[in-house]
């Protein structure tokens, strides 16, 4: 019963140290914090000194992920040198909607600091179809996606590009997200006529039999 008593105490004795070295005593504080995943200057949620016990991670993710543009937080504590690292996943955007930008996964969110060059202007009823919209936009060829300025989406699914040509912008009516290969090339050949050169419209709905205006 003795042994018992010795052994009981023993284990409280431990414990208590245990808890008094981690969450009170000098030891395991926060030395430094490094962030990663970004250069925005965020609000300080962990500073050096605290003890590292009594950081929850999970308070400090949900905390971080409140801001519109964070898509995931991961927080790490080095028990060994103290350092806190918080690595920070931005949400990338894929194209403009309503002065704000939007990810793939229909997230809307502040445009970046770094800018949105080379993304497309959706002009659209909705979130939903602003999304549509854009990954239409990156199923594109290439040497069409680089040179689209607007997208419009009207009634039907159907897309009418604004498409920077030279000097001047050039409306094509796309129609729906199909045929768009085909498309390319016969904007491609339309463009490349010397007689089409004042047009300001072209139809692309039937590309088999496209109109220039």
């Amino acid at each position: 019963m003795r042994k018992r008593r010795v052994y009981v105490f023993a284990a409280v004795a431990i414990f208590a140290a245990a808890a008094y070295v981690l969450g009170w005593s000098t030891l395991f504080t926060v030395s430094a914090v490094e962030f990663k995943g970004t250069d925005t200057e965020l609000r300080a949620l962990v500073v050096p000194g605290e003890k590292l016990a009594r950081i929850e991670p999970r308070t400090v993710i949900a905390q971080y992920k409140k801001l519109e543009w964070v898509k995931n937080v991961e927080v790490s504590r080095n028990w060994i040198n103290g350092k806190v690292t918080i690595t920070v996943k931005k949400r990338v955007p894929i194209a403009i909607f309503k002065d704000r930008a939007i990810d793939d996964e229909g997230i809307s969110f502040p445009i970046p600091d770094h800018g949105t060059s080379g993304l497309p202007v959706i002009q659209g009823p909705n979130l939903s179809s602003a999304l549509a919209a854009s990954k239409f936009f990156t199923s594109l060829p290439i040497e069409i996606s680089q040179i689209v300025d607007v997208v419009k989406i009207r009634r039907g699914d159907v897309y009418v590009l604004e498409i920077k040509w030279g000097e001047k912008s050039l409306e094509v009516l796309w129609g729906q997200s199909k045929d768009n290969a085909l498309k390319a090339n016969v904007y491609k050949a339309l463009t490349l006529r010397a007689e089409n050169s004042d047009i300001r419209r072209i139809d692309l709905t039937a590309p088999h039999a496209p109109i220039v205006k």
